[in-house]
């Protein structure tokens, strides 16, 4: 059979009103900058941060999980509480301006050298548990609200990409400083021999707080900032305040995990991003301990050899993933460079310091990148797609639950890969730094430095196998998004499908979304506003006005009516008392 030929579709009209200045497109991509570089920076220093300070790594490894948990319960909450918000700001912008200064005050008090003043173990094990706590609450005040005003900058899908696509850019430079800066500042700061790391000279605990608090609270605090002041709202809530219902909050964390295609799709994300969390907790440990004592290009072995080469090539295959998604298909950008992510994740558990040359790390970090832009840059792509099905199958479109859901995931399954590394590196006994001084080195057990080899190389096998199974089991295609979005807009048109048509979309929803349950459809009658949620205070037709007006009317008079006969037309505006007869 012939292959029809796809036919071209004219770009959709941008109105003046719904078109997004380029100044405001950079407002809203710097305010990404958090969103990108947030979690990495927490997750590459914050482990090794608290072990060079006293903390043994199972607490340590504690702490950053009970953070992830809290995160389970304050992401959805925000999401209702933003959602519910009303004010000449908007629902999203108030919580990203005084968040995003609430953000830069809180770095601060994060780092804080209370080690420094004296402060024992103990006490600062009390004080990390607080401030690392505050953290992840002010993140969730500014990042929910954040993540869901990609849906209201505009309600033009051309200029929202377009947006969306500034926004990537500068997420992908986030991560990359998230990753590589916090690497070169504990390297400074934990030196042995005082010679401080590259650009940066020897840190003590006072200059590493100052280094990591100016340079992250004014990129991310400012970022969100910037974003508040300057991005407009353009589409308003339509629906009147929710209270909150303990049920329905409750059941918002299951609604998303329905639809087939998001779970495999969270799947895919959460098992990449694990696996690059897991790989910066544990760079610091691989390089200053695994292979302490040996040089490259000049200088001590560092994590930064792990983790920049690996960043780089990650950003050098976005070009490549992007090409392959338009020829192929999302998932297979997403998984092209697996195999080799794998491979190098192996590599760097096998090789010995006492056979292994120092300059094939960095090589091999090299390979495990190029196996991960693809990885990296696919899932925020393929979100919308997910979403897509939802609205197919129920009639809703709820980005802010599933994005809400995708980022918890996120932030979930990096603190339980982190805490569950900590675990048994600290079960099989590593021993932490307790001295007042971060860069007293601590020799560690041959036991130690083989675990941190194979929990690196067993942790990249199993979860990247695991995100390039769920790969194949995502099956959404660019032909079957083209026929979704044909049944979305003839839902919203109201055009009645022929029976093949119905068949198909039949199909298609048992294919990508599974068991719909009947409560979560929405009837075609019903309006929704743009997120998918329900209007209830507008009336369909002057008709129904006149009816309902009549009836309140003759409520109001305590008039007995044994029968009502209504007899009105489009063309009436409203039926008074007078006219209806009992």
């Amino acid at each position: 059979m012939k292959k029809e030929k796809t036919k071209t579709t004219t770009p959709e009209p941008i109105a003046e009103a719904d078109r997004v200045p380029l100044k405001e497109k950079l407002a809203y991509g710097i305010g990404g900058l958090m969103d990108g570089g947030g979690v990495s920076m927490m997750s590459c220093v914050m482990l090794a941060y608290m072990t060079k300070n006293g903390i043994a790594m199972t607490i340590a490894s504690t702490i950053m999980m009970i953070a992830k948990f809290w995160d389970a319960i304050t992401d959805p909450f925000m999401g209702f509480i933003s959602d519910n918000t009303r004010g000449k700001w908007g629902r999203r912008k108030p919580y990203m301006f005084f968040g995003g200064i609430s953000l830069f005050l809180c770095i601060f008090l994060v780092f804080l050298p209370v080690r420094e003043w004296g402060v024992s173990v103990g006490g600062f094990t009390a004080y990390i548990i607080i401030m690392y706590l505050l953290w992840n609450t002010c993140s969730t005040v500014t990042q929910v609200p954040y993540c869901s005003m990609a849906s209201d900058i505009t309600p033009s899908f051309r200029e929202r990409n377009n947006a969306n696509t500034v926004k990537l850019i500068f997420t992908a430079i986030a991560s990359g400083l998230g990753y590589v800066l916090p690497l070169v500042f504990i390297e400074a700061l934990t030196n042995p021999d005082g010679t401080g790391f590259l650009f940066v000279p020897q840190l003590d605990s006072t200059q590493f707080w100052l280094c990591m608090s100016l340079v992250f609270g004014t990129l991310f605090g400012g970022g969100l900032v910037i974003c508040g002041i300057f991005v407009k709202e353009r589409i308003k809530p339509k629906t009147p305040k929710k209270h909150f219902n303990l049920k329905q909050f409750a059941n918002s964390y299951a609604v998303p995990y329905k639809n087939r295609s998001y779970r495999w799709h969270i799947v895919m994300y959460v098992t990449a991003f694990i696996c690059m969390d897991i790989i910066s907790a544990l760079a610091v440990y691989y390089a200053t301990d695994v292979w302490h004592g040996y040089e490259l290009f000049g200088m001590k072995m560092s994590s930064l050899f792990i983790i920049a080469p690996m960043m780089v090539a990650a950003v050098v295959m976005f070009p490549l993933a992007r090409v392959m998604m338009d020829k192929k298909s999302k998932q297979f950008a997403f998984r092209m460079g697996l195999p080799f992510y794998i491979a190098g994740g192996i590599m760097l558990a096998a090789m010995d310091p006492s056979w292994a040359p120092p300059v094939l790390v960095p090589i091999v970090a090299l390979i495990m990148g190029l196996g991960f832009g693809g990885a990296q840059m696919m899932p925020w792509i393929i979100f919308p797609d997910t979403v897509d099905v939802a609205e197919m199958a129920t009639g809703q479109r709820p980005t802010g639950t599933y994005s809400g859901m995708m980022t918890l995931a996120r932030k979930v399954g990096g603190g339980l890969g982190v805490g569950m590394v900590g675990w048994v590196i600290g079960a099989l006994g590593y021993v932490s730094n307790t001295s007042n001084d971060p860069a007293d080195y601590v020799a560690q057990s041959d036991t130690v430095l083989l675990t941190v080899r194979l929990t690196l190389g067993i942790s990249v096998a199993v979860f990247i196998t695991i995100a390039l199974i769920a790969s194949f089991r995502y099956k959404i295609t660019s032909a079957k998004l083209t026929r979704i979005r044909y049944f979305i807009e003839a839902r919203k048109s109201g055009k009645t499908l022929t029976d093949e048509e119905s068949a198909e979309r039949e199909a298609l929803i048992a294919e990508l979304y599974g068991k719909v349950d009947p409560e979560d459809v929405v009837d075609p009658s019903v309006k929704l506003d743009e997120e998918g949620n329900v209007i209830e205070e507008e009336v369909e037709t002057d008709v129904a006005e006149g009816v309902e007006g009549s009836l309140e009317r003759i409520a109001e008079t305590d008039e007995e009516i044994a029968q009502t006969d209504v007899d009105t037309t489009e063309n009436e505006d409203k039926t008074s008392i007078d006219d209806v007869e009992g």
